[in-house]
């Protein structure tokens, strides 16, 4: 039988309604358990920063406008809702198919994929104020990306909290259906100014959105009996992955609320050469595989920790 029959049968078999077969040719595991004392919570909010327009849009009207989920250390309930892995299922499935090349039935499964999070859980009430580390997502990515590790962090009594940069993200999904599809990729390969110009204004987006969660967290911190009202914001960690990385030093590097920072095969090129310069005062590890050694890369990780001091090195 020629390949081509042979690949027939195959896509003929898998898109034939049954999903067993395809999960178990793609399997795709529940994230795994947390190893803290506490069961995780998890929520979601929707909050509009009413000072900065949308810089993606036109619309001199449209406000910046944000979708965000948060993890904090929850009272197990009785018969608790776990949250799964991927909110509006229906459509980021789409987008996940169009992303990865593939056939939308050979994604689908991964909406039974099953977190450890247990949906608007009551919160874990406790006498001093919870610490507060921020998520951000690479380019395309989402801000549930790196939910075993907002899981894990919650599980220990740190409340995690991530945004979709929109826009920035592979797709946003508003409470009201809209959406904010993606529009931050550089189809033209620019490189010096033109690199830049196009790309330090979508990181400075990235890190006002997270100086506006942080804001916003402290003008709620009033509202009694609220997941806002006994967090602490003084003393905050960050990390993201790829252009999320830049994001967390860049954040570390402007915002003094921010005491240690984290970058996952950070993308060092669009940080200013003047910030990696600067470097920070506060604690900064790097972490990364194979990307990272690209010698731009490689470059701007060594500048950074040559301008941070070495009791400051690791996080």
């Amino acid at each position: 039988m020629k390949f081509q029959s042979i690949a027939a049968v195959i896509l003929g078999l898998l898109g034939s309604g049954c999903s067993t077969l395809v999960s178990k040719v793609f399997p795709l595991d529940d994230l795994p358990a947390p190893s803290g004392p506490h069961a995780v919570g998890t929520q979601f909010f929707e909050w509009v920063d009413a000072a900065r327009e949308e810089p993606f849009t036109e619309d001199p009207s449209d406000k910046r406008r944000l979708s965000g989920q948060i993890w904090y250390p929850a009272e197990m309930t009785e018969d608790p809702l776990r949250q799964p892995y991927l909110d509006y299922p229906e459509q980021r499935l789409d987008m996940i198919s169009y992303q990865s090349g593939l056939p939308r039935f050979m994604v689908a499964h991964m909406q039974r994929v099953q977190t450890n999070s247990m949906l608007n859980a009551p919160l874990l009430q406790q006498a001093q104020k919870r610490p507060l580390v921020l998520f951000s997502h690479g380019l395309s990515g989402m801000k549930n990306q790196n939910t075993i590790q907002a899981e894990l962090l919650a599980s220990h009594g740190i409340t995690v909290i991530s945004v979709d940069h929109a826009y920035d993200a592979y797709l946003t999904v508003f409470a009201d259906g809209s959406e904010a599809d993606y529009r931050s990729s550089d189809t033209e390969n620019l490189t010096g100014e033109a690199f830049f110009a196009f790309r330090l204004p979508q990181l400075k987006t990235r890190v006002a959105d997270l100086v506006f969660v942080l804001d916003e967290i402290a003008r709620r911190s009033g509202e009694t009996g609220s997941l806002w009202a006994n967090i602490a914001t003084d003393d905050v960690g960050v990390f993201g992955h790829s252009f999320g990385g830049a994001t967390a030093l860049m954040l570390a590097a402007q915002d003094d609320r921010v005491a240690r920072s984290m970058a996952l095969d950070g993308w060092m090129v669009p940080v200013p050469a003047e910030v990696i310069a600067a470097g920070t005062a506060q604690a900064v590890l790097l972490s990364g595989s194979g990307c990272m050694g690209r010698p731009h890369q490689l470059q701007k990780a060594r500048q950074v920790f040559e301008g941070v001091p070495t009791r400051s090195r690791n996080s």
